[in-house]
């Protein structure tokens, strides 16, 4: 007889129960009621099609749901043939205990512990939602049983975060090369300084010319001034003067004593 050994043997570890169709046991719609319905279902991973089987002693269990909390038990205590499975709050009954029994192919049985008879799927139906009830030991496909242990799925995305974080901080690195650049380019003002200031030195120059000018306007004032100086002696003239009757005769006696003096000269000779 062939025993399958995960079957079972940690009750801090959770299971699923699957049947040869591949679909597992779970609480209708993850009900957390008293009575709720165990039925068959497509395996989604769900937290409500899955159990914890707490021991009771060798190979005795209660079968515990992992959402809910409560247990899989008979619907008012029967030990008839078709009486169906619920899920209840744990009360120690005996239609709350479970035998698990290994078979040949590693598959197993799960018996109630208190009438003896099967898990069994009603009707041997393969469709979701299939009810559940015990049912005399015919050794069917829809009394045997898969049990396999749940896989906790482990959380690797937070141990990509450290990556990101070291990746951002060298970003603002490459900033100091800029400011570096930056002072550089007012080093060359200075040339363009000492170029404006040799220019106001010419300036002087111009000065200097400037004030030349002036000298010769001193030089050119006396030429201006004696045409000025020559008109004014026109203002003086006299020939306004012979309209007065005695200058001439004045000059008729003037040319007189001229020619007298002339004839003097000449006689004495």
């Amino acid at each position: 007889m062939k025993h399958n050994e995960q079957t079972v043997i940690d009750e801090n570890k959770y299971y699923t129960i699957a049947s040869g169709t591949g679909k597992v046991l779970e609480v209708e719609n993850g009900s957390m009621e008293n009575g709720a319905a165990i039925r068959m279902w497509k395996n989604q991973n769900e937290p409500w099609q899955q159990w914890q089987f707490i021991e009771e002693g060798e190979r005795v269990y209660r079968i515990q749901n992992r959402f809910t909390g409560k247990v899989l038990d008979l619907v008012e205590c029967g030990v008839v043939d078709g009486t169906w499975l619920h899920q209840w709050e744990g009360v120690h009954g005996s239609s709350q205990i479970w035998i698990v029994e290994p078979t040949n192919d590693g598959r197993v049985k799960v018996r109630s512990n208190l009438s003896g008879k099967c898990m069994d799927i009603v009707g041997m139906s393969r469709e979701n939602g299939a009810r559940l009830q015990i049912w005399q030991d015919v050794n069917g496909d829809n009394q045997l049983w898969t049990i396999t242990q749940v896989k906790e799925k482990k959380a690797k995305k937070p141990e990509a975060e450290p990556v990101k974080e070291t990746v951002a901080p060298a970003q603002p690195e490459a900033e100091p090369v800029k400011e570096t650049v930056a002072p550089a380019q007012p080093e060359a003002e200075p040339v363009k300084e000492t170029v404006a200031s040799a220019q106001p030195e010419a300036e002087p120059v111009k000065e200097a010319v400037a004030s030349a000018q002036p000298e010769a306007d001193t030089v050119k004032t006396p030429e201006t001034e004696a045409p000025k100086a020559a008109e004014a002696p026109a203002e003086l003239k006299a020939p306004e003067l012979p309209e007065t009757p005695a200058k001439p005769e004045a000059a008729k006696r003037t040319a007189k004593s001229r020619k007298a003096s002339r004839k003097s000269r000449k006689s004495k000779k």
